[in-house]
């Protein structure tokens, strides 16, 4: 277990040095979800939000649904990018440190997550508790919910992280991954619109992302109060998305061992 936390330091310490080397950084991770959020929020505005199929929304906390969608939003938007980026490691010639050294491959991919998660969201996560404070009696919020619910995001969003990068680790070219989950993950996933009103084929895509389950409970749990007992499909299946994905990580990683132990190529697929 020392050794594990150790590499998982390493790795989040890397990470740092590597992508978060300069202030201007941290404007850029703030600048870009602000400008959009800024234009849904606009976008809003020429309808009667009173008229909602979302029956908590209204014009008063329209604010804040939209907002919990971008801060949700920025911890699997970076986790995507922290995957896109670990697939540069291999074009730089780094990646074969990690295949030659004894280190758990766990850990390298667990650390490269969570060093994304905490240092990417952060800007945004004190600008959402900036404006959630200001707008603090437009909430209807159960506390324990409320905990719950947003520490399952958080887990959700690096198992996918770790998920993703296990996938970038053993491909020769995984680049597109990051254009099919980036844009359609903040479309589909309710972010913008909630997925109430999506027609059936939109739904069923919306069901692939972890956020879109995360997101829709934590604007209940948040705007209309409501418990863990009316949360616990959400939770139900937050606990079978944690543990699927850990089981497909493992089978990534494993068979990506086997294969290279066989042919000598890193190259899964």
């Amino acid at each position: 277990m020392k050794e594990f936390s150790k590499a998982v330091k390493a790795e989040m310490i890397k990470q740092h040095k590597v992508y978060f080397h300069s202030k201007m950084i941290y404007v850029s991770l703030f600048v870009w979800p602000m400008l959009l959020f800024i234009t849904s929020y606009y976008s809003y505005k020429p309808f009667n939000i009173g008229k909602s199929v979302v029956p908590y929304l209204n014009e008063h906390n329209l604010l804040i649904f939209i907002l919990l969608g971008y801060m949700s939003m920025s911890f699997f938007r970076m986790l995507v990018q922290s995957a896109w980026n670990f697939s540069f490691e291999r074009l730089n010639g780094t990646l074969e440190f990690i295949y030659l050294s004894p280190v758990n491959r766990f850990a390298v991919i667990l650390g490269n997550a969570l060093s994304s998660l905490f240092e990417g969201v952060w800007v945004m996560v004190v600008f959402s508790v900036f404006i959630f404070i200001m707008r603090r009696q437009y909430f209807n919020i159960n506390g324990s919910a409320a905990i719950i619910s947003f520490l399952l995001m958080m887990v959700m969003a690096v198992m996918w992280g770790i998920f993703l990068n296990s996938i970038f680790l053993f491909s020769r070219d995984s680049g597109f991954l990051f254009t099919i989950l980036e844009e359609p993950m903040e479309i589909f996933s309710g972010v913008k619109v909630p997925t109430t009103i999506f027609p059936l084929w939109a739904k069923a895509i919306s069901y692939i992302f972890p956020l879109t389950y995360a997101l829709d409970a934590m604007r209940r749990v948040f705007l209309n109060g409501e418990g863990l007992y009316e949360i616990r499909g959400f939770i139900a299946v937050s606990i079978f998305i944690v543990v699927l994905l850990i089981v497909v990580v493992n089978i990534c990683l494993k068979q990506g061992e086997k294969h290279a132990k066989k042919t000598g190529n890193m190259t899964l697929f």
